[in-house]
């Protein structure tokens, strides 16, 4: 009998321990879940301040205005040194084109020049071969 009993008992306290062990997880879950519950209750309350207007729409407005503003300069200047640059360079092609076009010009004159000073070379030569 008292075996049984003992044997009870253990059965018991064991069964009793991993119910404590339950306990204490749910409990643990239980507080998780309300954490989150409250922060998306929280998030939720922000987010309806938002859109209804109010709260801080104005204030995170006017930071995204003044950003962009700041942007839209910066990309300005920007736009005014690659417009300089550009202005620059088709300066540049042009007086290579002009000076491209001389030198042609020059190329063209001496080479006519060599084909009259060869022709007369040629016909000095024929004269002394006759």
């Amino acid at each position: 009998f008292f075996t049984s009993v003992l044997r009870r008992t253990v059965t018991l306290l064991t069964q009793l321990a991993k119910e404590m062990a339950s306990h204490s997880a749910l409990e643990t879950q239980v507080n998780d879940a309300t954490e989150a519950a409250k922060k998306y209750m929280t998030e939720n309350k922000r987010l309806q301040e938002t859109l209804s207007g109010k709260g801080n729409v104005k204030e995170s407005t006017d930071a995204t205005e003044e950003k962009l503003k700041e942007e839209v300069e910066h990309l300005k200047a920007e736009l005014q040194k690659t417009s300089n640059a550009f202005h620059k360079a088709k300066t540049e092609l042009t007086a290579v084109k002009k000076q491209s076009e001389g030198l042609r010009r020059e190329y063209d004159h001496l080479m006519k020049e060599f084909e009259q000073l060869q022709q007369s070379l040629n016909k000095a030569e024929d004269k002394k071969d006759l």
